[in-house]
């Protein structure tokens, strides 16, 4: 996998990353991406690519997309821009948002489903052809069935 942190992409490279990467976490456990576990960050990572400077109240001015997502099952397609973010700059956001999300839904830290929702998403807008079995193993060192295990156990 690519991890050239200046490789520019665009935001319907990322948008991909997100819906597929969600999609990949939330495969491993009997949740869907309509939770708000899902939701939060997928806004919240639009949010902080959008304004760097955003913090967690201002998530709201995305409940609309929050509720596309729950009735669309994924990040509606965004048009390209012209804008570009770097590989570090959209880890920050899927981190911060990730990280956000965990403290206002679940009151507290990031866990083992919310990592592997970060590493999927970054592994998939690495290389967009990537499978559960290679963020698994690339990420984590582990077999797949380990990490899957520790996703489904943060989801109960």
């Amino acid at each position: 996998m690519s991890t050239n942190p200046c490789a520019p992409f665009s935001l319907p490279e990322i948008v991909t990353a997100l819906n597929n990467g969600v999609g990949m976490a939330a495969g491993e456990t009997p949740l869907t991406i309509t939770e708000a576990r899902f939701t939060w960050p997928m806004a919240g990572t639009l949010l902080r690519l959008i304004d760097p400077e955003a913090t967690a109240a201002d998530i709201g001015q995305y409940d609309t997309l929050r509720a596309q997502i729950e009735t669309g099952y994924a990040i509606p397609e965004l048009p390209d821009d012209g804008r570009r973010w770097t590989r570090d700059q959209v880890s920050e956001a899927v981190n911060w948002a990730v990280d956000q999300g965990a403290n206002a839904e679940r009151g507290g830290c990031a866990d083992d489903l919310d990592n592997l929702l970060v590493n999927a998403v970054m592994s998939l807008l690495d290389d967009p052809h990537a499978e559960f079995e290679d963020v698994a193993v690339e990420n984590y060192g582990e077999e797949p069935e380990t990490v899957s295990r520790w996703a489904r156990d943060a989801a109960a």
